[in-house]
């Protein structure tokens, strides 16, 4: 031990039971001597400083062993870590049976106790899961920032690769799509610079990853990524991300107009997804087959598909899976000339929409309504919805919708006879599907 602490230490325990510096030198040693020694002067003998140990009713380890404990103080860490243990059992209970508020104060009752830091980063990292999944996503990216430090520096590479996911995941859902594929990379850079063998992660990166870009309209990397992952999910047979990659590589292949190869995707999953039971997936897989038979202008089998997904979600009480498809529905009734139809079914989405905060769908909703508008002839309805359809696709980065926005913009001041700003939006729109597709 350090003669500075050991002195110190000394120093204090005597001033526990009131004892005097001449108290404990006894007959052996000096007043002086003691004195010294507290100070961290001198370094005592080790007859001294058992001497001096006995007096002070402590074991001679006592001072010589920086992580001694006596039986008291064992005791009662003991007692805090099973208090802690019990606690975190007890949380784990209430998410199994979904009571998530309980698990959420369970949890904050442990980051009370006086425990090691392994375990206050491990339950805050826990915590922050918690809030994920009540989508709480700023409570939870204040935990997973403060315990990334500790989990850097401690090299436990799995829960440092969870925690970049799960940044990425919270800053996804909160529309910044460019902070959440930094996370999101640094996730797949630590899984792969790691020996980690959790391939559902894995997959779960990578299938995060297509999906942001594909959201972000980088479509031939979204390809790039869904395909690696699917890779990994055939080798690993992580059946699930096999329906999912089918399904984004679908979604992709509708996007770049690919449609043959959209619905072989499309299919494959679907059959995946059946014989899993997994119900959001097969509304999902649906809705996609919808938007394809949209372009494909086999309006009433899409329309089929989208109320078959729209039952599933309503059955799930997804309501933005209801929104999505009462946006799709309208879409179809739009293009055949149906205004006062489509209009009900998009103010409808729209009312949810708006209810949940989804502004990425709240942006494609204006761009239908004011091209609704523009078909009526009201041309300042139009005029309003067009433009806050701009500003929120343009904050969000969502590039293919920009140019649908724009594109509409054109179309309203050709009609109101701007020919040169109806010119400056049609380039506008342009250069962004230029950019979109390369």
């Amino acid at each position: 031990m350090d003669v500075v602490k050991l002195g110190k230490k000394i120093r204090e325990e005597r001033k526990k039971l009131f004892l005097k510096q001449g108290d404990i030198s006894g007959d052996e040693f000096s007043k002086g001597y003691i004195s010294l020694i507290e100070k961290g002067k001198i370094n005592p003998s080790l007859k001294a400083l058992d001497f001096i140990a006995n007096k002070l009713n402590k074991p001679l380890v006592y001072f010589l062993d920086d992580d001694y404990k006596d039986k008291a103080e064992l005791m009662e860490e003991i007692g805090m870590y099973k208090k802690v243990l019990k606690l975190v059992i007890e949380s784990r209970k209430s998410l199994d049976s979904g009571n998530y508020n309980d698990a959420i104060m369970l949890y904050e009752k442990a980051l009370e106790c006086k425990v090691d830091d392994f375990t206050l980063n491990i339950i805050s990292f826990y915590l922050g899961r918690t809030y994920v999944k009540i989508e709480n996503y700023k409570s939870a990216l204040d935990l997973f920032k403060k315990c990334l430090p500790y989990f850097a520096e401690s090299s436990s590479y799995e829960i440092l690769v969870e925690i970049y996911y799960n940044l990425g995941l919270c800053y996804g859902n909160l529309q910044n799509f460019t902070t959440s594929l930094t996370y999101y990379l640094k996730a797949i850079d630590e899984f792969e610079k790691s020996s980690i063998i959790n391939y559902e992660l894995k997959c779960r990166i990578l299938y995060s990853i297509g999906t942001l870009y594909n959201k972000m309209g980088e479509l031939i990397k979204s390809r790039d990524y869904y395909l690696n992952c699917l890779n990994c999910a055939t080798k690993t047979n992580t059946v699930n991300y096999i329906a999912k990659c089918n399904n984004g590589l679908g979604l992709v292949s509708y996007k770049l107009k690919e449609y043959k190869d959209a619905l072989k995707y499309i299919r494959k999953s679907l059959v995946i997804s059946k014989a899993l039971n997994i119900k959001s997936d097969i509304a999902n897989e649906y809705n996609y087959l919808g938007f394809v038979y949209t372009d494909l202008k086999k309006y009433d089998i899409a329309k089929k598909y989208f109320f078959y997904s729209y039952a599933i979600y309503k059955d799930l009480s997804d309501k933005v899976g209801m929104a999505y498809n009462l946006t799709e529905l309208g879409r179809i009734e739009f293009y055949t000339e149906n205004y006062d139809k489509a209009l009900e079914y998009i103010n409808a989405s729209m009312n949810i929409v708006k209810e949940l905060n989804e502004e990425e769908e709240m942006g494609r909703l204006y761009i239908l309504l004011g091209s609704i508008h523009l078909k009526l002839k009201d041309f300042d309805s139009s005029m309003s919805e067009l433009t806050k359809s701009v500003e929120i696709l343009k904050r969000l980065g969502l590039k293919r919708d920009l140019s649908d926005a724009y594109k509409a913009l054109g179309n309203l001041y050709i009609d109101i006879g701007k020919p040169d700003l109806a010119s400056e939006n049609f380039n506008k729109s342009i250069e962004l599907l230029c950019d979109y597709y390369k």
